[in-house]
């Protein structure tokens, strides 16, 4: 690829840089996004049988894990009196 060959212009006045995109904001008449909860990964260990039969369950009802699982603790919370996750994520 060639050099780009400097002029005298190029001397005199300084280059203008293109307009770069505002980030995070939105497009004109297009809605603000709602915020988003933040996400905390933890780790969960499980005996090799409750894995299976919880991969074994997810693959059956054509879900996933994780939507079990966060079923599982909402009913939990329910059974102890707490808030539910939809109330605790909007």
């Amino acid at each position: 690829m060639p050099k780009k060959r400097n002029t005298l212009q190029s001397f005199i006045e300084p280059p203008v840089e293109p307009i770069k995109k505002a980030e995070n904001l939105p497009a004109p008449g297009q809605p603000e996004k709602a915020k988003t909860p933040r996400i905390i990964k933890q780790t969960l260990y499980l005996p090799e049988a409750v894995h299976e039969q919880l991969r074994i369950m997810a693959f059956q009802e054509r879900r996933k894990q994780h939507d079990l699982l966060m079923e599982g603790l909402d009913r939990v919370f329910k059974a102890n009196g707490l808030k539910s996750i939809d109330e605790l994520t909007k």
